[in-house]
């Protein structure tokens, strides 16, 4: 049986490389759910409404079981992730490829995050989240590429069931 179809419990560790921005709460979903995620160039009013806002709630609602959130002990409101700061938590997934999102606290930009497509083969992964801008403070509500690796997602495989 391969992992893919068997759920997989994850150890999923997200930090935060930034020297002065904290991250909001952190969204880890099936990429099967992108479509609830993305829509053309742009994001989905409940992956805008976290972007804009930092709360997760939404789109994990949007998404349903398969979303799981995760939150640091940072920065008011106390759910933040400090620069050099990381937080672990659990995944239980069958998913073979998982996003990972998190807003980037509006402290020097109102509409950025970061994201990354994880691989969920059973073995140990390291990848760099990347930083994107929205364009909605701009007005121009199309996703564009900021900085690579701001932030960094290590996952590890616990047990099947």
């Amino acid at each position: 049986m391969s992992l893919a179809s068997s759920h997989v419990t994850y150890e999923v560790t997200v930090t935060n490389n930034m020297d002065e921005e904290l991250l909001a709460p952190v969204l880890v979903a099936p990429v099967s759910e992108d479509g609830k995620i993305f829509v053309e160039r742009y994001v989905s009013p409940e992956a805008e409404h976290q972007i804009l806002t930092g709360d997760p709630g939404m789109l994990a609602e949007a998404i349903g079981e398969d979303a799981a959130v995760a939150h640091g002990m940072d920065g008011p409101p106390g759910v933040l992730l400090a620069p050099g700061k990381s937080i672990t938590f659990e995944v239980a997934s069958h998913a073979e490829e998982v996003r990972v999102l998190a807003m980037v606290a509006p402290t020097m930009y109102e509409d950025h995050y970061v994201t990354a497509v994880v691989q969920l083969n059973g073995e140990p992964m390291s990848i760099g989240l990347d930083r994107f801008d929205i364009g909605y403070d701009e007005g121009r509500k199309t996703i564009e590429p900021v900085a690579d690796a701001v932030a960094t997602v290590q996952v590890n495989a616990k047990q099947s069931y």
